[in-house]
């Protein structure tokens, strides 16, 4: 839509561009703090007349739609005559008289259209593609959901190292990803959002709490997103975090960490709330209809879903029988350990997903395996025992303490099963240095450690023999 010779917009208009390309509009609402408290439209910020100017020189290149009460409109033309980057919002008061949604009516928007699929009978998903995926370290399931008319999709909760795999599938499947949505601000991983972004040229989306410059669609409760002809729908349910928001559509509901499988997440850190989750599930979630379909944002059980009338009976800590003070005395009672990346994770999920540069080593790389030398990790030596890498040596045990000895800080995991192994399980963003003999089987370990997705393995370039050739200290034990 070419706005430069508009002045006036309509609802319809405004409902149709917020719910397929939001990022495009900055929509500022000059009524009074009162009004806008008790009601606006999802993702619109308060302010006033006298500062308006001062906001359309700082909102680069969206247009402000400013929504106001028709006694001011004269005031803000005369204030704005300079300023050619917004429109005035003709009859504000159709969007309630349309039903369009408003902050806080997450639930009431997202139930009308679970109680339309349910009551009609249609099955939930019958014209929608969707796809459950896994990240086995951080147990986090990733989610695709398309229109499957038009093939426009979102990816809900994408993982950094599965970027690839995620891509891939869409390729795949020939769909148009328009939005990468995170339920909130993850402390388990880093988000995949940020580079599918530069990947696909789609948008990000995660709750407006969280106050991220960098992402596109800043969302609160009663946002609307479209995917073809369906609506996918924003429900704020924060308490594990004060950022969290469950996405509804088609009859599924993607609840994050609010709401797992027999579960909920923790609310001892990022400005966690038992009592404000015990609400967002009971007085939110709970009160969508039993057959609403629950997709969680991690499961370390083996579950997959569940339902809305399945959690209300078995879920140990919120089903409807567990009060209040129970549930805050179970959470209370948790003493649960930080999460592994919760260092790593956090910030760079405040950047979206951008990771700083923490690495110890830059190895060359050789024939595709990335070599450093002794010189270059004897100079680190002393960060192996900081944990800012870890240091393998992939020989058999009985060279571990033969006459080369090994070096100080080294963990022993023999090259075949055991190394195998150990890399199934193991944190693909550790930075590890192989060491063996000579080269030759740590290359060997670097190599399959880099099949499984691994980003920062190293090999010791000449092994043990360089290192006993150039006098480096050894440990035999």
């Amino acid at each position: 839509m070419d706005f430069s010779k508009i002045s006036q917009i309509s609802c319809e208009q405004i409902y149709n561009i917020w719910t397929t390309e939001p990022e495009l509009i900055s929509l500022l609402d000059l009524r009074s703090k009162a009004e806008f408290d008790s009601g606006h439209i999802p993702g619109s910020q308060f302010a006033k007349v006298e500062t308006i100017t001062e906001v359309l020189k700082n909102i680069g290149n969206k247009l402000a739609v400013i929504i106001a009460p028709a006694q001011i409109e004269q005031e803000i033309i005369k204030n704005c005559e300079s300023f050619d980057n917004y429109v005035l919002m003709s009859q504000c008061h159709r969007w309630i008289e349309l039903n369009h949604p408003l902050f806080g009516d997450g639930l009431k928007h997202a139930n009308k259209r679970f109680n339309y699929i349910f009551n009609r009978g249609e099955s939930v998903n019958n014209n929608i593609i969707f796809h459950q995926l896994f990240e086995p370290i951080s147990s986090t399931y990733t989610y695709i959901i398309a229109d499957k008319k038009t093939k426009e999709a979102a990816i809900i909760d994408p993982v950094l190292e599965m970027v690839e795999r995620d891509a891939k599938l869409i390729d795949e499947l020939g769909l148009k990803v328009i939005y990468a949505l995170d339920t909130h601000i993850h402390a388990d991983h880093i988000t995949g959002a940020g580079e599918l972004r530069k990947r696909l040229g789609l948008k990000s989306g995660v709750s407006a709490e969280a106050q991220i410059a960098c992402v596109d669609i800043p969302l609160e409760d009663g946002q609307e997103l479209l995917l073809g002809d369906k609506t996918l729908k924003v429900i704020a349910t924060p308490g594990h975090t004060n950022t969290c928001l469950t996405y509804a559509f088609e009859g599924l509901i993607f609840t994050g960490d609010a709401l797992l499988i027999r579960g909920c997440g923790r609310t001892d850190f990022q400005q966690g709330n038992s009592e404000t989750l015990f609400k967002s599930v009971r007085e939110k979630l709970f009160k969508l209809p039993d057959e609403t379909v629950i997709y969680p944002g991690h499961d370390y059980r083996g579950h997959t879903s569940s339902t809305i009338g399945t959690e209300k009976k078995h879920n140990e800590r919120l089903k409807e029988s567990i009060s209040l003070e129970a549930f805050k005395k179970i959470m209370s009672e948790l003493k649960l350990a930080n999460p592994k990346k919760i260092h790593e994770a956090v910030p760079a999920n405040l950047v979206c997903g951008v990771v700083k540069d923490s690495q110890i080593f830059h190895p060359q790389v050789n024939n595709g395996t990335p070599e450093i030398t002794v010189e270059e990790l004897f100079e680190h030596r002393e960060d192996v025992t900081k944990n800012k890498f870890r240091l393998i040596d992939v020989r058999r045990a009985d060279e571990y303490n033969n006459e080369l000895g090994h070096i100080e800080g080294t963990e022993l995991i023999t090259l075949g099963p055991d190394l195998s192994a150990f890399l199934e399980k193991g944190d693909r963003s550790e930075e590890i240095i192989f060491v063996c003999r000579s080269g030759v089987r740590s290359a060997t370990a670097t190599q399959e450690s880099i099949k499984l997705g691994y980003k920062f393995t190293i090999n010791l370039v000449g092994g043990m023999l360089r290192w006993n050739e150039k006098k480096l200290p050894v440990v035999r034990e």
